[in-house]
């Protein structure tokens, strides 16, 4: 089929300065990369050099395009100069004393391709041999200077090895979309050089945009391969004035002046930690005799010299510049989309100190104490956010834990985030935490440490702690596990699947009156949880005063998708599979075998197009789940067995008995060419939400799937493939051969869905995730009660005098049931009688509870 990933056009922008000795192998590498010639145009910017380098490139390489300026103009503006004559839609720049690895273009496109808000990835920079590394990530202090990580760490102990979003990349080595650069301003060109990528980068994240490090995409660096032209007091006068730059146009209103202020005290302790001079005793003026006496220190003698100077004639250059600096500031800040509390999350440093003096640091300390700084970077960003997931969260991982990492990438944007799991982690260097959690002490310190938790009903019930915590409680409902087990424990005895039902019902209405606010995968769905909470009181006239529509309660968060587009990284199925050739069309069930689904219909249905068309493959992606801990379920074995008996198994039906990590998983979608979910008519599928069906629409591949589930209804509205009636192995057989025969067809839904996929990205589904972090509120009931005092596994409703937090609402009904049952006997204390009405109100119901509350009153105590 139709490969529908196009190369972009990339223009590669050298900027040279007598730079001949480097431009050599830094072309040879560029002719050598694994991208399409046609796509990349090469220019060189030079800035008078005198070393022949024009002649040689000209002569060597005449595929380059050179601007040639009569005097050297710096960096930025160079630059700015090549982005204006690039032809590319994306314009990557390179030093000159840089040679790059065979894979740095595609690997610095994949993260951008497509996306409309992660518009700059950078790359990983290395030491000339390999050896160390130069730039791995960075960081800004609160005065705008930039930091690398790791600066000169051996390779051997790199850990950045993922993709992330930073705030700024190394301007040497990276890549972004023309029209987002020239629109934001490029490179500031009043910078000359130095610190113009970290004024890019903060400037693009103010904007809206995201700027990321791509750590596959690698360079190798003759470090201060040009910049030694440099003096050290022009580096430092270059960096104090840049940094004085970016803090007045980059910070919002709200916070310039405060900041601005410990900016320039910065640089000034900078400098009288450099300037030998005692002012105590020139400026004595504890004797007024000696007023008009010659000085004990004589004004000619005290010097400057040149590395102090260049500070404070950065001071002076600022001063001088501020007009235009005003300017540049309105425009930026009324262009602004992200505020400073969003802003911070990314600068990972903001106190790293400048200068090694200890009396400096010391003296800087004071200052940021005094001026409020630390508040600023602390209190500002006081919301800590804790997702807890049941599942692994690793290089393999299942959609609860593809779920809990892509919300921890998007609301980290936003507050701090710690996301927990319950194994050692591989996901190294992501801009929120990720730690390891074991047992219910490990949960406590970590809620320490949050004051809004996230979690599934499952973990809320495992862990007591949490519901004995003063945090706002999120659960994650998006899985209506209480309709899928009767569908997965539907072959066991009756007796254990009502033992099931009745553990996880319990744990169901418990999560339905613990939780602040709920998030659900559908409309659909939420409509059944409401009903749900309606059952169980949590609706009612204070959630409606709170919010007539009930989107403070519950909201629709559901799967979403990567912002940038998938890349094929390597082939995987076609022609690497045995019995899969390279012609064959490709059907994908993408994901695992469970026992809600119908795999068996579709094999069955498989058969038949075996009869009409011997090169339609069908391939199952998953069959073992990753998470060793999950019920193994006997369908997939039954798919699997069917598959054999029918002669299909190896033929045009294959498994893959192992899962395939999350950032592979791409490739087998991208060399499918449909994608496929099957499931019977139940309640089940009624209110499911087939997460794999997201997967279809990033890679933009036609969906067949049965019908009865909301992405079903989507696929069949929206045109986006065919849907088919339940246990219909017939209808299935006509759509797989309407799909692989019909080639417009199958365009018009790849087209369609390429329309569809931009509404599902991660971004954009977190969106009501995203502002009750922001704006946290309290919709649940809860008891006024010590943690000791905590007996029962529920604490909900408005008894002994509680009230819903945030809102200071009592419930006044609820308080006389438990004054009545607390005075019922004087000698029976209100601790017991309110443990047995839990007790009877969990295992019996509030009819059992109340009837025995009745028998309290008329003083009855047998139960």
């Amino acid at each position: 089929m139709t490969d529908f990933f196009s190369y972009p056009s990339v223009s590669v922008i050298t900027v040279n300065l007598n730079g001949r000795d480097y431009l050599g192998p830094l072309l040879e590498s560029l002719e050598s990369l694994d991208y399409p010639r046609e796509a990349i145009e090469f220019i060189m910017v030079d800035n008078n050099s005198t070393d022949g380098s024009v002649d040689f490139v000209r002569q060597k390489y005449p595929r380059v395009k050179i601007i040639k300026n009569s005097f050297n103009t710096g960096f930025a503006v160079a630059n700015n100069q090549g982005a204006k004559e690039a032809a590319g839609e994306y314009v990557a720049f390179l030093n000159n004393d840089m040679k790059v690895d065979r894979a740095w273009l595609i690997e610095l496109v994949k993260p951008v391709f497509g996306d409309a808000e992660t518009v700059c990835s950078g790359s990983k920079v290395l030491s000339i041999d390999g050896k160390s590394l130069d730039f791995a990530g960075s960081m800004i202090n609160f005065e705008g200077k930039g930091f690398q990580k790791d600066y000169g760490l051996p390779v051997e102990a790199d850990i950045y090895t993922r993709d992330c979003p930073v705030p700024f990349v190394n301007g040497g080595a990276m890549l972004v979309k023309k029209d987002i650069f020239l629109s934001a301003g490029g490179f500031d060109e009043d910078f000359f050089a130095y610190y113009e990528d970290v004024d890019l980068g903060w400037r693009l994240w103010v904007l809206g945009y995201k700027v990321v490090f791509a750590p596959k995409s690698v360079v190798y660096h003759v470090h201060h391969g040009t910049s030694k032209l440099f003096a050290d007091d022009k580096l430092r006068f270059l960096k104090e004035r840049n940094a004085l730059f970016s803090v007045f146009k980059n910070y919002d209103d709200e916070n310039l002046a405060k900041v601005f202020g410990a900016s320039l005290a910065g640089l000034f302790n900078r400098v009288f930690v450099d300037v030998n001079f005692d002012y105590r005793k020139y400026y004595d003026f504890s004797d007024a005799y000696k007023y008009d006496r010659t000085p004990q220190v004589e004004p000619a003698s005290v010097s400057v010299d040149s590395q102090p100077l260049s500070s404070l004639m950065a001071a002076r250059a600022f001063f001088d510049a501020l007009p235009a600096l005003k300017q540049k500031r309105e425009k930026i800040q009324s262009m602004r989309r992200r505020d400073d509390k969003a802003v911070f999350t990314y600068f990972q440093g903001q106190f790293l100190a400048v200068s090694p003096d200890v009396q400096y640091q010391r003296t800087q300390i004071e200052v940021l104490k005094s001026l409020g700084i630390y508040d600023v970077f602390t209190k500002k960003i006081k919301r800590n956010l804790l997702i807890i997931s049941q599942e692994v969260v690793a290089s393999a991982m299942a959609g609860p834990a593809i779920r809990a990492f892509n919300f921890a990438m998007v609301l980290s944007e936003h507050i701090n985030v710690i996301l927990a799991v319950p194994n050692k982690s591989d996901l190294k260097n992501q801009v929120f935490e990720i730690v390891r959690y074991s047992d219910e002490a490990s949960i406590r310190e970590l809620l320490g440490k949050c004051d809004i938790v996230l979690c599934s009903g499952m973990t809320f019930s495992k862990f007591k702690c949490i519901r004995s915590s003063d945090k706002y409680i999120i659960m994650d409902i998006y899985d209506p596990y209480n309709l899928a087990t009767l569908t997965e424990y539907g072959n066991e005895t009756i007796e254990r699947q009502l033992d099931v039902y009745k553990s996880v019902h319990f744990i169901t209405n418990e999560m339905l009156y613990y939780g602040d606010f709920y998030i659900c995968a559908s409309e659909r769905q939420r409509d059944f949880w409401i009903g749900m909470l309606a059952a169980l009181n949590r609706v009612n006239p204070y959630s409606y005063n709170q919010d007539p529509a009930l989107r403070k309660l519950i909201d629709v968060v559901p799967f979403g998708l990567p912002s940038a587009k998938p890349v094929l990284t390597e082939n995987v199925l076609k022609g690497k599979i045995e019995g899969i050739c390279k012609d064959d069309f490709v059907i994908l069930w993408g994901g695992g075998i469970y026992n809600w689904f119908d795999p068996l219909t579709l094999i069955n249905a498989m058969a038949d197009v075996w009869e009409k068309r011997k090169n339609i493959k069908l391939f199952f992606l998953g069959v073992r789940h990753p998470n060793p801990q999950v019920k193994e379920l006997s369908l997939a074995d039954q798919a699997v067995e069917l598959a054999k008996k029918l002669g299909l198994y190896n033929k045009n039906v294959f498994f893959n008995f192992g899962w395939v990590d999350y950032d592979s998983r791409q490739n087998y979608f991208l060399e499918s060419d449909a994608g496929i979910i099957t499931h019977p008519d139940h309640i089940e599928t009624r209110f499911a939400f087939r997460t794999r069906i997201l997967d279809y629409l990033w890679t933009s591949l036609p969906v067949i799937s049965t019908k009865g589930d909301s992405l079903s209804d989507l696929v069949q509205s929206e045109a986006l493939g065919i849907t088919v009636d339940a246990n219909d192995s017939g209808a299935i057989c006509s759509a797989i051969l309407k799909l692989a025969g019909d080639k417009d067809f199958h365009i018009a839904c790849r087209r369609n869905i390429s329309r569809v996929a931009q509404n599902y990205t991660w971004e954009k589904v977190c969106a009501p995730l995203v502002d009750f972090c922001k704006d946290p509120v309290s919709s649940a009931v809860r008891e006024k009660l010590r943690p000791d005092q905590v007996h029962t596994s529920i604490n909900v409703l408005d008894i002994a005098g509680s009230t819903y937090k945030g809102t200071g609402n009592s419930g006044s009904g609820n308080r006389n049931y438990a004054a009545g049952i607390a005075g019922a006997e004087p000698n029976r204390s209100k601790k017991y009688l309110l443990r047995r009405f839990f007790y009877h109100f969990f295992k019996g119901g509030p009819g059992k509870a109340f009837a025995v509350y009745s028998n309290y009153k008329k003083g009855n105590f047998s139960e």
